[in-house]
């Protein structure tokens, strides 16, 4: 089982790229209503929906950018709730300046909102764009001893620098990865003598700059590197995957990344020690995609993919010696990171994967709770037997309504007939990370992230393989999603090869048909000129209508894509919002061809949402 851990969270990608542009009301779909987040709060507790960002005012109060709730939350010393500022769409970061003003980066405005400590809207400036002063994502910001705020503009790839006020100053960056060059750089801090950190996130390193009495680059370090927590000798100081953010102790001058995808925080010691290791606080199992951290009384404090606070009472390396705040997510009907949705053919239920709680739910068609399958919930809810589930992908049933699972990070495919409420497993053998699931008759299809190939099961025999890692036709990086459709009027499997970018068609023999959406250029470097082309950044979800129209969900690009059965681009909806009928980040998704219902999930936003078609 070691080697099965090494990338499962290699597929949040997602929360790492994040793209804004906003496409016309579906033509043929309106919004119906969403399931899996709510607000729970009570008097005396909270619970939070993917938080990305924590500070602290000069009065030790807490501030979380609570993104899918719309709100930056205000806690006290010991992290029991205050206050927040609510209705800001999506908050992406939020920081604290030294007059502690609240400045917030909300994301679907692409603008920068300051607050005072009462929490009065004093300033606002940016708006979408690549001109000076605009954004496209400002991801995060913070304040030099002049008074002057830097700005991560990350898909402009480059850093703004701004007054007091919010008026521009000057820009500095390019994208590429040589010294002073950005790649959809993320996180910022500034040590005492304002030097500024970047987490220039697809370059695996961390920049730093001197800002005054000007811009000068002074060093940088770390190098992509995958690390293994079941494997000892994987552990290495200089190594980062896909690092979201920095953060300078100003009282230590100690350097916390927070080293997403290795799913671990790593702290160095100041810029006169040439950031040697200080500690390290990780594991696959106690801290899930860490999205922001910060040192406070020389201990750290985590935000995680479970959406909670994780408070560290030690500075050994790799200790589980924390506290949690924040409700888990395991309540009935709220989802935690919903990755997949399935249409049960019999009856129209749907099944979700709640994969961040490791269970499944199931809803009526209308979107009414009916159950959960699997363990305790929460982050610790996963096991091995065949009714536990640990972080499950894609779900289908087959005609008579046999649902089957592909349990991602226990590596096998498990299944319940339709009369049934437990699960069994089908296939275990010649798997090891299976994401994607698809029935045909006698023939089950696996797709493997792993492996990168197609498995494909008769009878629960091994009986073909195709595939394998590359960019050429046939091969594949990371397929997600996986269907059987039409195309051409011929049943097809249809592949959704999310790193890639692209989706692609087969036979049922396993040759290449077609190819859907697929960039002709460097996506991260041309994206407007992609998104507004038709291309796929990252998909993950597929499904078909009555028409055997193709539905993809264009997940970085914040969009549904709808492509006819001979891969023509018909329609393009959605919008990067928190609001009715938009998405953050559109993943698995299914449709009702009886009740012409469209089920997508948003695994950022934490919810399922419904559509009804009416073409």
């Amino acid at each position: 089982m070691t080697t099965k851990k090494t990338g499962v969270f290699v597929f949040m990608l997602i929360l790492l790229l994040i793209f804004s542009m906003s496409f016309a009301s579906p033509p043929d779909f309106t919004f119906n209503k969403s399931v899996g987040n709510w607000d729970a709060d009570t008097s005396t507790s909270y619970t939070l929906a993917t938080p990305v960002a924590l500070a602290c005012d000069s009065q030790n109060n807490y501030y979380v950018a609570d993104l899918a709730n719309n709100r930056v939350l205000k806690l006290n010393s010991n992290l029991e709730k205050i206050d927040s500022i609510n209705g800001i769409d999506m908050p992406l970061f939020v920081y604290v300046d030294k007059d502690d003003n609240i400045l917030v980066c909300e994301l679907s405005s692409n603008s920068i909102k300051k607050y005072s400590p009462d929490f009065q809207l004093i300033a606002s400036w940016g708006g979408s764009g690549s001109s000076n002063g605009e954004f496209h994502i400002p991801r995060s910001i913070v304040q030099d001893s002049l008074g002057n705020y830097y700005v991560s503009d990350e898909l402009n790839h480059r850093i703004q620098k701004f007054d007091n006020s919010g008026n521009f100053i000057a820009t500095y960056g390019s994208y590429g990865s040589a010294s002073g060059q950005f790649k959809v750089q993320q996180g910022l801090s500034i040590d005492n003598n304002d030097r500024l950190y970047v987490a220039d996130t697809y370059n695996n390193r961390i920049q730093v700059f001197q800002t005054s009495p000007s811009w000068q680059f002074l060093t940088s370090f770390g190098q992509y590197g995958i690390y293994n927590p079941f494997n000892y000798f994987s552990f290495q100081t200089d190594i980062f995957n896909h690092p979201r953010g920095v953060y300078v102790d100003k009282n230590t001058g100690r350097v916390a990344v927070t080293d997403s995808l290795n799913n671990r925080v790593m702290v160095y010691n100041d810029y006169d020690s040439d950031f040697s290791f200080y500690e390290s606080q990780n594991g696959y199992l106690n801290m899930a995609l860490p999205t922001h951290a910060i040192i406070k009384n020389g201990y750290l404090r985590v935000l995680d993919s479970h959406s909670r606070i994780m408070k560290y009472f030690s500075n050994f390396n790799n200790t589980y010696m924390f506290s949690e705040y924040g409700e888990y997510r395991d309540s009935n009907s709220m989802l935690s990171n919903p990755q997949s949705v399935a249409v049960n053919p019999l009856n129209g239920n749907i099944i979700v994967s709640d994969s961040f709680n490791h269970q499944l739910d199931e809803y009526d068609a209308d979107g009414n709770w009916i159950k959960k399958y699997g363990g305790i919930g929460g982050p610790y809810g996963y096991g091995t037997y065949t009714d536990y589930f640990f972080f499950p992908k894609q779900s289908c049933f087959d005609d008579q309504g046999t649902l089957y699972v592909a349990d991602f990070t226990n590596g096998r495919i498990v299944y319940k007939n339709a009369s049934s409420n437990y699960f069994y497993t089908e296939v275990s053998a010649y798997i090891d990370l299976p994401w994607g699931v698809a029935k045909d008759g006698n023939k089950l299809y696996v797709s493997d992230w792993k492996t990168n190939t197609i498995e494909v099961f008769e009878n629960g025999y091994h009986t073909a393989s195709w595939g394998g890692t590359g960019s050429a036709e046939g091969l594949f990086l990371r397929p997600a999603d996986i269907k059987i459709g039409k195309f051409n009027n011929t049943k097809s499997l249809f592949v959704v090869d999310t790193g890639n970018n692209r989706v692609q068609v087969f036979n049922l023999n396993g040759n290449h048909i077609a190819t859907l959406g697929e960039p002709t250029t460097d996506p991260l470097l041309n994206y407007e000129y992609e998104l507004n082309n038709g291309s796929l950044l990252l998909p993950y979800g597929i499904a078909f209508d009555e028409n055997d129209n193709i539905i993809i969900s264009d997940t970085s690009h914040k969009c549904i894509r709808v492509f006819n059965q001979n891969g023509v681009l018909i329609d393009t909806w959605g919008a990067m919002s928190n609001t009715d009928g938009n998405f953050f980040s559109p993943m698995g998704m299914d449709y009702n061809k009886t009740a012409k219902l469209l089920y997508i999930s948003d695994g950022v936003l934490q919810r399922v949402q419904i559509f009804d078609k009416h073409n």
